[in-house]
């Protein structure tokens, strides 16, 4: 398929029991499965509450954790909500972050997809609806992209940017970014929290949902699993820098494009600047292109 073409692929949107959405993935059942079939990367459908489904990956977007291994992060529970407010749907009655037994919700949605990644995800735009052909090839431009979740997201500052190399056109990852700098700088949503490009960690209560921080999603991950290597407190010799070190498959990489068109390819370690329990992020993770794993 070529730059800039999705398949449309219309379906319901799925929440069952003991399922757990965030603001950035939730599971999906086409009409027509078959259609996904032939796209980049395709993996066989799993079931969940006895339906044959798919967990989605939402392209482009990064929302902060509600359950990462059984940590959370400030803002997860709204971004959450606001996914679901997007699609119309009243989240009072959502104040979980499991799914409780017998619970049973379906919303009629479509997904523009364009391949899978690595963990068996198709990789979507969600949109509530498109008057096209089901299975048909279908341009993303500009005006199509601002009726989807994914852009909706982004200018509410409900979620941060996640952009991965190849994964879009021009056109859609300029529009994006515009839309992620105009929020950020009106400080929509998470914007009035975000702490990345300096905060202080030494335990998991640091960056956790009640008084901790809000760190752009990948560095919280990545924390998270360095905090659980280093036996749950960072001490000298066993700090985030540490964790990458020993961990190469964890050490992010990504392109940066810098003045003039140049194209420079990092990894977080060189971006991450750790002393004693503060750490230093030195680039926009938001405009740089990471490496798929």
């Amino acid at each position: 398929m070529s730059l800039g073409f999705y398949r449309l692929i219309k379906g319901r949107l799925l929440v069952h029991s003991r399922q757990s959405p965030d603001g950035d993935s939730m599971r999906f059942t086409a009409n027509d499965m078959s259609l996904f079939q032939g796209l980049p990367r395709f993996s066989a459908p799993g079931e969940a509450g006895g339906i044959e489904s798919y967990q989605l990956r939402l392209q482009a977007i990064d929302t902060p954790e509600l359950h990462y291994g059984g940590a959370g992060q400030p803002h997860g529970m709204e971004s959450r909500n606001g996914f679901l407010g997007w699609l119309g749907v009243e989240p009072s009655g959502w104040d979980w972050e499991v799914a409780p037994s017998g619970f049973h919700w379906e919303q009629d949605a479509a997904v523009l997809c364009d391949a899978f990644e690595g963990h068996g995800r198709p990789i979507v735009f969600v949109l509530k609806g498109l008057d096209a052909q089901d299975g048909s090839d279908v341009k993303l431009t500009s005006s199509l992209l601002a009726e989807t979740y994914n852009h909706h997201a982004v200018t509410t500052g409900l979620a941060y940017l996640g952009l991965y190399s190849g994964g879009l056109s021009f056109e859609i990852q300029s529009a994006l970014i515009a839309a992620y700098k105009e929020a950020r700088d009106s400080k929509a949503g998470l914007w009035t929290l975000d702490k990345t490009s300096r905060f202080t960690v030494n335990t998991l209560d640091d960056i956790g949902p009640e008084q901790g921080s809000l760190i752009y999603p990948k560095v919280f991950r990545r924390c998270v699993d360095a905090l659980r290597w280093a036996g749950g407190e960072f001490e000298p010799g066993r700090d985030v820098d540490d964790f990458l070190a020993v961990s190469p498959h964890e050490n992010d990489q990504f392109v940066v494009h810098a003045a003039h068109g140049g194209r420079l390819k990092s990894r977080l370690s060189d971006v991450l600047e750790q002393v004693n329990n503060q750490i230093k992020i030195q680039v926009d993770l938001n405009t740089v292109e990471f490496v798929s794993k």
